[in-house]
């Protein structure tokens, strides 16, 4: 696997655990220990948040980088 597949299929890993993590916390299914403050819990949605963005941020880089052409051996 190529540096530019690999970087991708971080940045997409971490984009579905942002939405993994962002969805069992709205739906209520588990409260991850962050009971207190407001009902919502803005600061967990924040961090699904930035590990999303990580991982758009990611993925768009590679998807943009260039790979650099072979050089061939000079015979």
């Amino acid at each position: 696997m190529n540096s530019k597949m690999m970087w991708m299929v971080i940045g997409a890993l971490l984009i579905i655990i942002a939405l993994i993590l962002g969805a069992v916390r709205y739906m209520g299914a588990y409260d991850f220990g962050v009971s207190y403050g407001s009902g919502y819990g803005w600061y967990f949605y924040g961090l699904a948040g930035v590990i999303g963005l990580i991982g758009i941020i990611l993925a768009a880089w590679s998807f943009m980088k260039t790979e650099q052409p072979k050089k061939e051996p000079a015979q």
